[in-house]
């Protein structure tokens, strides 16, 4: 399994000089690092570990994981000692699976020993071995204390129980007791999860003739393939920028995909080495959401003899320096039900950052008080792409912090003000595979289904009710205010007090209600079954006046503006009431500006059945003779026959469609 080594402690304790005693790698590159004897930058080698024998004593040579000859290529990134240079420090120490803490024999602990030990703690990186360097430059006595001193040191911290070997990189002494603690403590590093979203977080842009654009770092999550599509997110470029993945490279090997835990060198097509910084992002396609509003769990240091250590309590909304992957921005901290968190808690809220980043569950981060130039404390990723809270809910944030992914998925869709949730955006606030998600859906041992998936969104089961119940209320609200309407417009059903809930959710549970007989469709129009329109008050009247208007009329027809010249109403109230009868059917349109009730529609149908199943056909006079109406009109209807495959053109006459036994 592939892991990651990085170096921590003070600066000129030998870490870069260890380094070079390990793997014969010299990862001081700069001309100002060499000139100066100190490392700025960030430092890359690899060494071949030892594969361990299996538990049936198996050979290495045959043992399946690993490199050639039974050996694991390690990484190792060797990060600055000085203060000046925490920023590289920090970009360095991301991805790290095991540290090798270096403290001098000469010098002992001291204080970037402290901070650099205080966000490794920060980082969850609890696998590490100490290394006190320079033993041959003091007697067996110091190195004794310096021994003592850093187990004082590590009490209580996540590394309080690594191992202490003294060494010298000048004489060689304890490389190779050294190289084979590596190999124990590295049996102790847990697998990366399998899945994800593929991020690579950068530490390193440059170019290289004949190839391009090269981009390093450790791959924080997920896997990607050689000639893939991917994406670089950059503060720079602003929005994504398509790039391809031309070839990859793991510790100087050609590879042809890269795994989560992985050192990596991508050499990219579409982009200029000089539009990528360190902090930017490689990225699959698919991961094209950035978090501004982050629910995490915090973590402040306790107060330290440093004088630069935090001695007060952290202000609710504070400014404060976020350190993330390799890259950092400025961040307001917001704490759960409290106005400040005391030196040495854990606490709850959130992070808003300044820019966007891409945060996933699980990510660790530092945050720095750029007021005093210290590390203050940090804290875990519990669910990006949250949303700003006006009320505190610890229990909430309980539940985040749990590994339940379940009772997770619960609580997401719970709070969500839309009721569902796309299963994208799951799988990114969860960091999970397609897989993992359904597994979550539908988990083994459970009887039903407590999700359904409606299209590419997800809705708990009791939302569902509690969404049928809704669009219940709000059709039966309908009938009392429009008493005189058949139903209400199935478009207009989510502009009548169902926003926030995804239409393609409505439309679906619509459809469940309609086949259960609970909601009626007739057309477009949706009522419940026990709905009969009936107008009441000054809608009664004017309902009554309209159709005794049309009464009158016999088979002419009605305008609208005739319709709405009633003086004892107002226009508007006539104007509703009109469209409401039509809608009923109890008025219908035969042309533009053309009505007639339905009650003569459906005599004049009947006439005009009657004399074609007598004579065989008419012709439009003698429609128009039948109903005592003018010949436009009696055409119009004829023509709208026409269309309601009642009737037949047939050269100047109309013949009845059923005798033609033409297909309808």
């Amino acid at each position: 399994m592939p892991f990651i080594i990085g170096t921590a402690g003070h600066i000129d304790h030998g870490k870069t000089s260890l380094i070079k005693a390990l793997t014969g790698i010299e990862t001081d590159r700069l001309k100002e690092e060499k000139e100066r004897g100190i490392s700025i930058d960030l430092g890359f080698a690899y060494f071949d570990l030892p594969n361990p024998p299996s538990p049936m004593g198996t050979d290495l040579k045959s043992v399946p994981k690993g490199g050639k000859g039974g050996f694991t290529r390690v990484g190792i990134v060797d990060v600055p000692g000085h203060e000046r240079f925490i920023k590289n420090m920090l970009a360095g120490a991301t991805g790290i699976d095991l540290v090798l803490f270096v403290v001098a024999a000469d010098d002992g602990v001291m204080p970037q020993t402290r901070e650099h030990l205080d966000i490794m703690h920060l980082l969850g990186i609890s696998n590490g071995i100490f290394v006190i360097t320079k033993s041959d430059l003091v007697d067996e006595r110091q190195v004794n204390k310096v021994t003592a001193d850093v187990k004082e040191l590590i009490h209580g911290t996540c590394l309080k129980d690594s191992p202490i070997v003294p060494v010298s990189s000048a004489t060689g002494f304890g490389i190779d007791n050294l190289k084979k603690l590596i190999s124990t403590e590295a049996q102790k590093v847990l697998s990366k999860p399998e899945g994800g979203f593929f991020r690579l977080p950068i530490d390193r842009s440059f170019s290289i003739k004949g190839f391009g654009t090269v981009v390093t770092g450790t791959v924080g999550s997920g896997s990607i393939q050689k000639n893939a599509d991917a994406a670089i997110i950059s503060k720079k470029i602003i929005t994504q920028k398509k790039v391809k993945i031309r070839g990859m490279q793991s510790h100087s090997k050609e590879v042809n995909i890269i795994n989560a835990g992985q050192r990596a060198a991508m050499n990219l097509s579409g982009i200029s080495h000089t539009d990528i910084k360190r902090g930017d992002m490689l990225v699959s396609t698919d991961l094209n959401m950035l978090s501004s509003i982050v629910d995490v769990s915090f973590e402040f240091l306790p107060v330290g003899t440093d004088v630069k250590s935090v001695h007060k309590p952290i202000k609710n909304y504070s400014m404060l320096k976020l350190h993330h992957l390799t890259s950092e921005t400025i961040a307001k901290v917001v704490f759960v039900d409290m106005s400040e968190a005391i030196p040495g808690t854990k606490v709850f809220g959130q992070i808003r950052l300044k820019e966007p980043k891409v945060m996933m569950r699980g990510d660790r981060f530092i945050l720095r008080d750029p007021a005093i130039n210290a590390t203050v404390g940090g804290g875990r990723v519990l669910l990006p792409f949250a949303i700003k809270r006006k009320a505190s809910d610890i229990k909430r944030y309980e539940v985040l912090d749990s590994q339940d992914l379940i009772r997770i998925l619960k609580t997401i869709l719970s709070d969500t003000v839309s009721s569902s949730v796309d299963s994208r955006t799951i799988r990114l606030m969860l960091n999970v595979s397609e897989k993992k998600l359904k597994e979550l859906i539908t988990p083994i041992g459970m009887d039903e289904e407590w999700i359904v998936q409606i299209g590419e969104r997800l809705v708990l089961k009791d939302k569902i009710k509690e969404i049928e119940q809704l669009i219940v209320n709000v059709i039966q609200k309908y009938h009392l205010e429009m008493s005189g309407d058949i139903g209400i417009d199935e478009n207009s059903l989510v502009r009548s007090g169902l926003k926030t809930i995804d239409s393609n959710i409505i439309q679906a549970i619509v459809k469940d209600l309609i086949n259960v007989g609970k909601v009626v469709k007739r057309a477009n129009i949706l009522s419940l079954p026990f709905h009969k329109p009936e107008a009441k008050g000054i809608e009664k009247e004017i309902e009554d006046a309209i159709l005794a208007a049309f009464l009158k009329e016999g088979f002419n027809p009605l305008k609208l503006d005739d319709v709405l010249q009633f003086p004892s109403y107002k226009k508007d109230d006539v104007k509703k009431v009109f469209q409401l009868l039509l809608k009923r059917g109890m008025v219908t349109k035969i042309t533009e500006n053309s009505y007639i009730s339905k009650a003569k529609l459906d005599e004049a149908k009947e006439k005009l059945i009657v004399w074609v199943s007598e004579k065989g056909k008419i012709k439009a006079a003698e429609f128009r003779d039948i109903l005592g109406c003018g010949r436009k009109f009696a055409i119009e209807l004829l023509e709208y026959f026409d269309k309601e495959k009642i009737t037949l053109r047939s050269g100047d006459y109309r013949v009845l469609r059923k005798i033609l036994n033409v297909k309808q």
